[in-house]
């Protein structure tokens, strides 16, 4: 077949005529199986010439041109998944299934994602990047999940700063989808010494009423809502 070429194809079928295995030789043997298409009819498609650079015609066993339509992005997502895959040392089943799954909703997320820019973000602006789609993900992951010993740790240094006049310790602001999620969002009065300093950019009171889920203090007035205006 190499020495054929390009678009050089074989088919074999089952004695019954209910199998047929069909190799097809592009840049390297393709072999495909199918109980419906076989070689015939066959077509012509452009595949991409290395040697001349630019696009040749090739022929293509009917089978070939069935696989390519129907498809999906099986591939694409095979291939998303190969570029940021998660590693790890274990030998556990459990936990590869479970990583594995892991990367398989993230490269199908962006591929959806990346089809919903295209359609309402127009052609002018470009999706974000795989790999800053995974960050993303992490970030809010991360912040939505914050273990109840790190707030207590947290809010124990604060006092304790506070009492001693000493530099306090500063939390992170959240990301923008953790703080406009409506319904995650309570506030919380902290038993502090002295009051902190509000977070909302222009706002340099104190409050002792601090977000449940951003974890950062907010003053709650009738003159000043600063605590509506960082969450929208």
């Amino acid at each position: 077949m190499k020495n054929a070429g390009r678009g050089t194809s074989s088919e074999v079928s089952a004695e019954d005529g209910k199998l047929c295995l069909v190799k097809w030789y592009d840049n390297k043997p393709v072999l495909l199986m199918s109980v419906v298409h076989g070689t015939q009819p066959e077509d012509t498609c452009q595949r991409w010439d290395k040697k001349v650079k630019q696009y040749v015609t090739v022929s293509r066993p009917s089978i070939v041109r069935e696989y390519n339509i129907k498809m999906g992005g099986v591939d694409l997502m095979d291939r998303m998944i190969s570029y940021y895959r998660m590693s790890t040392r274990t030998k556990k089943w459990t936990m590869r299934m479970v990583m594995h799954f892991t990367d398989l909703a993230l490269a199908n997320s962006w591929l959806l994602y990346r089809k919903d820019h295209a359609i309402c973000a127009g052609p002018k602006t470009r999706p974000i990047q795989f790999l800053q789609f995974r960050m993303e993900v992490a970030k809010i992951l991360l912040a939505q999940h914050h273990g109840a010993d790190a707030d207590l740790s947290t809010q124990s240094e604060e006092e304790e700063d506070s009492n001693q006049g000493v530099k306090r310790h500063v939390t992170e602001l959240p990301q923008v989808s953790v703080r406009r999620r409506a319904n995650a969002h309570l506030p919380e009065m902290i038993g502090l010494k002295n009051a902190m300093r509000y977070r909302q950019l222009g706002c340099t009171g104190r409050t002792r009423v601090r977000c449940m889920t951003c974890k950062v203090f907010l003053c709650l007035q009738t003159e000043r809502n600063c605590y509506l205006a960082f969450h929208t």
